[in-house]
């Protein structure tokens, strides 16, 4: 009798690192050059971080306190459930433990989110253009259709362009509120036309990544989490690498119906984020002063920006995040290489599809003069 394995029948040969074809036209996200990195291939010193959107005041201190002493358990297994922090939120939101799911950051709950819910071949992703680029990467990771709907000339969300979009295979809406790289987020109204025409079987996934700068800049901007109530498949993401300076220790959470959290926890990585990470981020919780300190220097941070670059004859888009997008008169690698050699790191926007725009982030007010003055001198060069 044959063997089971000789009845098998003949696949085609493949080379031992041939990937799918989604995955070999897969262009992964870039992240921007350390700094001691960029200082030694330019022979420069002193330069100044201004492309990922971080806290230029870092962590709080209770969150420093809280990751040192967590760092003595650092031959422990972390609670894989995410218990404390959970709870901690819980109590902050209104909403019950089971509403929430902790992930290495927003970004594996992106991931996550269409790994859970879309069946490739089948499903679609539906986002529009200069949105958050890992929207895109994640879709294209899992091999999921995704569709990007045109914006206005401002570079907001064209609401009506987005839900044209929407049909039976539509499973899984992003929405970045405010939007990275842009700036802009949508109305009380817009958000509200998406959550009534979205189809039934959709997830309308609404990234709050900047939502405590945008409540303190904006009295008028509207978060999604109230909304979950009215349409259960609604979830909100947020995350402690933006206001609470917690980038480097990469934890982020989604608030939705327990339903879908409780998908999310079956395909998540058993303990996906570190004791030092939920230590941080729980003790953060508690320092109401340092996210205020941080929304102020936000709001003295983004005029400066905004004022210092208009001065230049340059486009500044309006802002609810910690960062503005700056639309120049050419190729923007050209004054992104310019800056560069004058120790002034930038993000270009390329990827995102806008060649002609940098994305600037907030730093310390010295570090933003002399960005200004970094940016006239690229410019006339």
């Amino acid at each position: 009798m044959a063997r089971e394995r000789d009845q098998v029948p003949d696949l085609p040969a493949v080379a031992p690192f041939a990937v799918p074809e989604h995955i070999d036209r897969l262009q992964p996200y870039q992240p921007g050059k350390p700094v001691a990195e960029l200082e030694r291939e330019l022979g420069i010193t002193s330069a100044i971080k201004m492309a990922s959107n971080e806290n230029p005041l870092g962590p709080s201190p209770l969150a420093l306190e809280a990751a040192h002493r967590a760092l003595m358990d650092s031959h422990l297994y972390p609670d894989g459930a995410c218990f404390a922090l959970r709870r901690g939120l819980a109590e902050r939101l209104g909403v019950a433990t089971d509403e929430i799911a902790i992930g290495g950051g927003s970004n594996e709950l992106i991931h996550l989110l269409v790994r859970t819910f879309c069946s490739p071949g089948r499903d679609q992703v539906v986002t529009h253009r200069h949105a958050f680029i890992s929207y895109v990467i994640a879709a294209r990771t899992h091999a999921v259709e995704v569709i990007e709907t045109a914006v206005t000339p401002e570079l907001r969300c064209d609401v009506d362009a987005l839900c044209a979009a929407f049909g039976p295979r539509t499973r899984v809406v992003f929405l970045a509120n405010p939007n990275n790289p842009t700036g802009a987020h949508l109305t009380r109204a817009e958000l509200e036309q998406v959550l009534e025409r979205a189809p039934e079987r959709a997830l309308v996934v609404v990234d709050e990544a900047y939502h405590e700068y945008a409540a303190a800049l904006d009295p008028g901007y509207v978060a999604a989490q109230p909304y979950i109530a009215q349409r259960p498949a609604v979830v909100t993401l947020r995350t402690f690498s933006k206001i609470y300076g917690m980038a480097g220790l990469r934890v982020g959470y989604a608030v939705g119906d327990r339903r879908a959290v409780a998908r999310l926890d079956q395909t998540r990585r058993p303990f996906n984020v570190s004791n030092v990470a939920q230590a941080a981020a729980l003790a953060s919780l508690e320092d109401d002063a340092h996210v205020a300190r941080s929304c102020e220097a936000a709001r003295a941070g983004l005029a400066e920006l905004s004022a210092g670059f208009s001065a230049l004859g340059l486009t500044v888009l309006p802002s609810l995040g910690n960062f503005v997008l700056v639309g120049l008169d050419r190729e923007a690698d050209q004054v992104h290489e310019a800056l560069l050699l004058r120790g002034v790191i930038a993000r270009p926007m390329s990827p995102w599809g806008l060649p002609r725009h940098l994305r600037v982030s907030l730093a310390a007010p010295a570090d933003i003069a002399r960005a200004v003055d970094a940016m006239g001198a690229a410019l006339r060069a």
